[in-house]
């Protein structure tokens, strides 16, 4: 049916203002026109990746439909490099109407077109994969320009796309611990001749499963401290739904053992890329925030001969990593060393296979957030998340209680009807000539359930934030409020297993569990202190007797 002259002239209107916003957008993007044949998002390059991973060209679209091509370009709401790889299979489709349909305008193609598409597509030795792609983003084509006057009145593809939907299987298999084994054993040993920012890269990826994008785009200043703790921020991008900027994963890690080991990393490495900015020249279009800007080198060397050469004509100038780069230095590497895996068969990994590995092996995992572990692994049975769990809170307690240096529970003073033990003389002398200025904050209802012995002037009664006290060695906990501390231990005990599946109260978990592993001390030391008092009286009876028991 024919359009009528008053609809005609509405709908011109509609698209020049369709077409207007959409060239209005490109101001968001980059620096080119509507009429250039490349495109470069350079406001959204925010990461590591090449130059082309945020560049739409459009040479491979016929003339007479070019410009539809990059309107849709400009609708798309998936990451830059999905957007180019949808344009190119379109560009194919309308190449294929050129070819066999004489190019006729877009408006007079109809589903007898596209089902002739579609039977071209079976005939192609593609993968089915390929060919389910090809016809998606045909139909994206068609249903986002669908307000266009140009376009076709009724949508000509399918709703349903006519290629099943199959996931692609990884070609890499997990690496075997034996492999992992020789790597970090070599990637740890301070003789080798590894440079430190590979070196760096290395524990990124086999400590934390993120992604080698992530890893080269983190800041210099990535690293935070936080109340004994370290927090590495590394920025997390979203690989569909629109053009937003990253977000940053907050990673807390314990500053002992292997943690301490990866924060040293990073400290020498920030300290070495500042040492290169003031050195050399960077290559145009370098981010100097970021903490890996290298001087361009590889590996040489034979039969674990590890030698690191520098390229004659970049290494004058420093630029930042790449994914395709950390790969090759990875390859590199594998062959020198010769990395078999239990069946003799030489093992060159990808980043990737790193990231997959990681989360499943927990060996070098320090201070992950419940959230991040969900999100991870992807448990769907309850019971393997609440063993996953367990395990997260022991290992959580250990961190808090390790990073506030606390003396042994042993060791700890704790106080029964004025009387403190494992405290010096002369502070029990001083807190003893007004004792109720040392007591600490008040729970349950009580007051003083604690006592301050900084006699130096801390006096923390009324604060709002008592767990302060709890991690403090200056705290003495008083006996007579025993039950007190377990009732405490019990309400935190109930909200970990309250929030621990819900991935919205993450940090409520967090809080819980350090809450939970101080006061798990403080009752250790009243038990100690029961068990001292205990022996103690014996003691003193034994003492006042005029003659040995019986049973002596």
């Amino acid at each position: 049916m024919q359009k009528s002259i008053h609809n005609q002239q509405y709908l011109e209107g509609n698209t020049k203002n369709l077409k207007e916003l959409l060239i209005g957008r490109i101001e968001q993007f980059g620096h080119f026109n509507f009429s250039d044949d490349s495109w470069y998002f350079s406001k959204k390059h925010k990461d590591s990746l090449p130059k082309a991973s945020y560049t739409i060209t459009f040479y491979q679209a016929p003339s007479q439909y070019k410009e539809w091509v990059k309107y849709y370009a400009l609708f798309s709401e998936t990451s830059i490099y999905d957007t180019f790889q949808k344009c190119l299979r379109i560009s194919r489709f309308l190449k294929y109407i050129v070819q066999y349909h004489s190019g006729i305008p877009l408006a007079e193609i109809n589903r007898d077109h596209v089902n002739a598409y579609e039977y071209f597509l079976r005939q192609d030795n593609s993968s089915i994969v390929n060919q389910q792609k090809h016809y998606a983003a045909l139909q994206d084509f068609f249903m986002k320009l669908t307000d266009f006057d140009e376009m076709p009145n009724i949508v000509p593809t399918k709703n349903k796309n006519p290629f099943p939907f199959i996931k692609e299987k990884s070609k890499r298999k997990p690496l075997s611990k034996k492999v992992l084994r020789s790597w970090d054993l070599v990637m740890k040993n301070e003789s080798n001749n590894i440079p430190i920012e590979f070196r760096t890269v290395y524990w990124l990826l086999r400590s934390f499963p993120n992604r080698i994008t992530e890893i080269l785009s983190m800041q210099r200043d990535c690293l935070k401290s936080f109340y004994g703790e370290y927090v590495i921020q590394i920025p997390t991008f979203k690989q569909s739904g629109g053009f937003d900027r990253e977000e940053v994963k907050m990673i807390p890690v314990a500053y002992t053992g292997h943690g301490k080991y990866v924060v040293d990393l990073i400290r020498d490495l920030q300290k070495q890329t500042e040492k290169l900015l003031v050195e050399y020249p960077t290559v145009q279009g370098a981010k100097t925030d970021y903490l890996f800007v290298i001087r361009n080198w590889s590996f040489k060397g034979k039969n674990g001969n590890l030698e690191v050469k520098f390229s004659s004509r970049s290494s004058t100038n420093i630029t930042n990593w790449q994914r395709p780069k950390i790969n090759l230095l990875l390859c590199q590497l594998a062959l020198i060393f010769d990395f078999r895996d239990e069946s003799g068969l030489l093992v060159i990994p990808t980043t990737h296979q790193f990231r997959h590995n990681t989360v499943t092996d927990r060996l070098y995992t320090v201070g992950y957030t419940t959230e991040q572990v969900r999100r991870l692994t992807g448990h769907k049975n309850e019971v393997m998340t609440k063993h996953y769990t367990h395990q997260l809170v022991e290992q959580h307690k250990a961190i808090h209680l390790g990073i506030s240096g606390l003396r042994n529970p042993n060791d700890s003073p704790v106080e029964f009807r004025g009387k403190i033990l494992n405290l010096d003389d002369r502070t029990i002398k001083q807190l003893s000539k007004d004792s109720r200025r040392y007591l600490t904050w008040e729970a349950n209802g009580k007051k003083g359930v604690g006592i301050c012995s900084d006699i130096s002037g801390c006096n923390p009664k009324g604060t709002s934030v008592h767990f302060e006290c709890y991690a403090c060695d200056w705290f003495v906990p008083k006996l007579e409020y025993y039950d007190d501390y377990k009732t405490e231990h019990a309400y935190w005990q109930e909200i970990i297993d309250r929030t621990a599946k819900d991935p919205r109260r993450s940090a409520h978990f967090e809080n819980a569990v350090r809450n939970l592993s101080y006061l798990e001390r403080i009752l250790s030391i009243c038990e100690k202190g029961i068990a001292q008092f205990k022996d103690n009286k014996l003691e003193a009876k034994l003492n006042n007797l005029t003659k040995s028991p019986d049973w002596v």
